[in-house]
């Protein structure tokens, strides 16, 4: 845990976006999601897979090159939590099983780090 590749990682949302589709799930990877399309798929009773840093530090992204030449944008302690509700001030998730309600500047600093990266249900994201 805390490595960059080469070194284990984790993975992004691709391929968890395929393996649930893989699995008769409508999954979507989006980034930029914002947290008004986050706010609009949880009132639409969307739960949303969201990759954060460790337990919502702020990070720094890193850019990798893998041997085939692909660049990838990754952080020491790449992280998900499923995002479950919301109020104006606090995110409520669910992090390694637990559920948490968390200060919203928290989440939103931690989730930034990787492009607020997320994996959303259905095939188009729901309009803010």
């Amino acid at each position: 845990m805390g490595a960059d590749p080469p070194h284990d990682y984790g993975v992004h949302a691709p391929p968890v976006a395929a393996l649930l589709r893989a699995y008769g799930l409508p999954a979507q990877v989006v980034t930029h999601l914002g947290w008004d399309g986050l706010r609009a798929q949880i009132a639409a009773g969307h739960p949303v897979i969201a990759w954060v840093v460790g337990d919502l530090w702020a990070g720094t992204p890193v850019t990798y090159r893998a041997a085939d030449g692909q660049q990838v944008t990754v952080a020491p302690f790449e992280h998900t939590v499923l995002v479950t509700g919301h109020t104006a001030s606090t995110v409520r998730l669910i992090n390694r099983g637990v559920v948490q309600v968390v200060p919203r500047w928290a989440f939103l600093r931690s989730w930034e780090v990787l492009g607020q990266m997320a994996v959303i249900w259905g095939e188009e994201p729901t309009a803010p």
